[in-house]
């Protein structure tokens, strides 16, 4: 029928006294709105469905019918068919059926239905004078999307609170999608009339609003973050918008990472998730961890175990190792993954060593570990190649010293060496033994005493450091080129016994010329200490393995850092570092304690013994100050052993000892190769180069394919090297030296034999 002529019939039943109830049945809510205005008038009442449902609750029917038998008037019922279209046909005939047969004599009772002609179909023709029909185009019938109430509000949907106010959003809102935030579910409304799909959480609504999130699991993250995540996303649209507001750097996510130790816990989880989606191209370590990563932590796993899967020897290797230890450092390498990235490398055998840095203390133990291990798996240089790669410290420490002398050169090249892979070499002992008789050092080396006078102590600083041998002028050296520091090294010889008590007559010197003494008299003993008494579980009772030189190079590149400091604002204008003596590793893994049982105990872990009148000197020992002192390995019995190191004996490492005199480089030190091609006749032994220097230098040497070469000049710019054993062309390296300090490097030329460039051009 048409709409004037329902609210006719409606008028009339109205008026009359006939009081069984009407159904109008409306197809669009533009009628619906209509007619509800036409009798929203005087005393009708309204009654909307949802006012018998508890919140998110289904309504409660009987308690609706229970109200209209005791109504009086005219009543109104709304959004009934609209609500039990959820419920699916059957269920919505049955409440239409109760009505249809409610019998009250006080009150007229109107139910306006929506959409419902065809299940207001029925048999009895008596019925149908009591059902309108209005004519009209159907209203689009929305699709329903189920979500917890805890999901946001978005932007692309109208939202509902509540199962209970389904009804009134169909009949009023015209969307094609309504978002239902209910604890229900599509299951609790198996034949419902409308199409219902489900959002079980943020994480759904996220793959709806910005499809990229179909990449993601929905097990990356918590309720709670899926949930912060949909708030920040809808607000801006999508992750890519979200991501460069958050990450300026965005798509190039790996520049990000050097912020990962300032990001609190949501950031680093969107960065996660961050990577998930986009990766990181111009990474290879992010890029190749994150698609593997299933969480934050599990993130920072597969970023330290990306580089497992490489091989050593391939030729980029070492880009990536580089890459993957900066990226590490960013992510802050936390402990337990660390550790957990140390028992896995060990898989690699003997080739852990190529997969390890020195970022974290646990990966520079297990790079002692593993060269005591497998040290005579690899030659010297192999290892010294790797070191210079993953352990630059421990690289410097090894870079010889020119002593200019080939006995002390080869004796601490092997030496330190021998101590960092934890073994004594039976050909270096026989050499250890050699000089135990000879002691050539007493020709080779001055008395320290000697050279005490010689030095400037104007404006100066005394840096004692108490056993701190020669074995670290490489290191030292190496440190302070780096730091922009100039040191003058005099190497010379101890006082016997090699202890403190008999080698500190030089602080008293530099006290009377007026030096300051950092910190004073007693001079910096960590060294020492660490040597005596195995801090930090360095014992070689507890641990054989060298780890205590960590802490020895932390340690004197720290007081470089100072006394840079110091030079660089003036606070002096030289800074003097001395040793009282060296001290013994090998001693101690030598673990020997000799034949004699002498009258008199061993002191100093039986490095020396107070002289007597019983016994003879051991053929091993030399008498100095009133105590035989062992020169070669052994112990006197009657002392306990050394802890870490040991001192006390007259073996070159505990005699030999430096005087490193610092000054802060301010010139800029300039050096040309004047010879870049050289022609040479091996029968004449002409070969020679020449270097210039824009400033004036003194004791210039070079360094050219691990061989030494001393410069001549008169006058202190151009400097001629002559190389006289020069047998091979090709091209050479230099590195260039001013009193052993580095000034050059990598300086090149080309080496021809006479005749051979002209043969080449026939």
């Amino acid at each position: 029928m048409k709409f004037d002529e329902c609210i006719k019939r409606v008028d009339r039943y109205l008026r009359s006294t006939d009081t069984q109830p009407r159904f109008v049945n409306i197809q669009n809510m533009i009628d619906l709105g209509r007619i509800k205005q036409h009798f929203h008038v005087g005393l009708n009442e309204f009654i909307e469905i949802e006012s018998y449902c508890k919140e998110d609750e289904n309504p409660n029917t009987d308690s609706l019918l229970n109200d209209l038998y005791h109504k009086q008037g005219v009543v109104f019922i709304t959004g009934l068919t609209s609500f039990f279209m959820l419920c699916g046909e059957i269920e919505l005939k049955r409440q239409l059926s109760q009505l249809i047969h409610f019998t009250t004599t006080n009150c007229h009772i109107v139910v306006l239905c929506y959409q419902c002609e065809k299940y207001l179909v029925t048999e009895d023709v008596r019925l149908e004078r009591i059902i309108y029909n209005v004519d009209g185009e159907e209203s689009f019938k929305p699709s329903l999307v189920f979500c917890p109430p805890e999901i946001p509000h978005i932007f692309n949907g109208t939202i509902i609170e509540g199962i209970n106010r389904v009804a009134n959003a169909v009949e009023t809102i015209n969307d094609d999608i309504l978002y239902i935030r209910t604890r229900k579910h599509k299951s609790s409304y198996p034949h419902s009339l409308y199409h219902i799909t489900e959002q079980n959480g943020a994480f759904e609504v996220l793959c709806t609003l910005d499809p990229s999130t179909n990449q993601l699991d929905i097990n990356y993250g918590t309720t709670e973050q899926w949930t912060d995540a949909l708030i920040d996303v809808s607000k801006h649209a999508s992750w890519a918008t979200l991501f460069t507001e958050i990450f300026s750097s965005f798509p190039n996510l790996e520049l990000t990472a050097t912020n990962w130790k300032v990001f609190d816990d949501k950031t680093k989880w969107l960065y996660f998730i961050a990577l998930k989606i986009f990766g990181a191209k111009n990474n290879w370590c992010l890029n190749s961890a994150a698609p593997k990563a299933t969480s934050v932590n599990s993130l920072i796993r597969c970023l330290f175990r990306s580089i497992l899967s490489l091989d050593w020897n391939e030729t980029d290797f070492w880009t990536k190792y580089a890459e993957r230890k900066a990226l590490l450092l960013s992510f802050g390498n936390p402990e337990s993954e660390v550790l957990d990235y140390c028992a896995m490398v060990k898989s690699k055998g003997k080739y852990a060593l190529y997969y390890l840095t020195d970022s974290t203390k646990a990966e520079q133990v297990l790079i002692f570990e593993t060269l005591d291990t497998y040290a005579f798996d690899f030659s010297q240089e192999e290892v010294i190649g790797i070191l210079k790669e993953i352990y630059p410290d421990l690289y410097d420490y090894l870079r010889p010293y020119r002593f200019k002398n080939d006995l002390l050169h080869s004796y601490f090249q092997t030496y330190k060496y021998e101590k960092v892979i934890n073994k004594v070499f039976p050909e270096f002992e026989n050499l250890v033994e050699e000089q135990a008789e000879k002691r050539e050092y007493n020709l080779i080396l001055p008395p320290r005493t000697e050279k005490i006078e010689s030095i400037d102590k104007t404006d100066t600083h005394l840096y004692f450091i108490d056993a701190m041998g020669v074995e670290y002028l490489g290191f030292i050296m190496e440190k302070c080129r780096q730091k922009d520091l100039f040191a003058d090294v005099t190497v010379c010889r101890c006082e016997l016994p090699s202890i403190t008590s008999c080698n500190k007559e030089f602080v008293e010197v530099f006290a009377n010329a007026g030096a300051v003494l950092v910190p004073d008299k007693n001079g910096i003993k960590t060294l020492d200490e660490i040597k005596h008494h195995g801090q930090d579980d360095y014992d070689y009772r507890i641990t054989m393995l060298p780890i205590h030189l960590i802490r020895e190079l932390e340690i004197i590149e720290g007081i470089l850092d100072k006394i840079k400091i110091k030079l660089a604002n003036g606070v002096c204008r030289r800074v003097v570092m001395i040793s009282d003596h060296g001290a013994s590793r090998l001693s101690v893994i030598s673990n020997r304690e000799n034949k004699w049982e002498m009258a008199t105990k061993g002191e100093h872990s039986g490095r020396c013994c107070p002289k007597n009148e019983i016994n003879e000197l051991p053929i091993c020992a030399t008498e100095e100050n009133g105590f035989w002192v062992l020169a070669n390995y052994d112990r006197f019995k009657g002392s306990r052993k050394a802890n870490v190191e040991v001192h006390g004996g007259a073996t070159l490492e505990e005699v030999t000892i430096p005087i490193i005199e610092i000054t802060y480089r301010t010139l800029e030190i300039e050096i040309e190769m004047l010879t870049p091609e050289i022609i040479f006749n091996i029968m004449k032994k002409n070969a020679e180069i020449r270097l210039f220097s824009k400033t004036k230098l003194t004791n210039l040497s070079v360094s050219i394919a691990e061989k030494d070469y001393d410069a001549e000049t008169s006058d202190g710019h151009v400097f001629l090297i002559k190389l006289l054993d020069l047998r091979k062309t090709g091209d050479y390296s230099v590195d260039v030296y001013t009193n052993n300090n580095k000034v050059a490097t990598g300086l090149k030329f080309t080496a021809n034999k006479e005749g051979l460039k002209e043969n080449k051009l026939l």
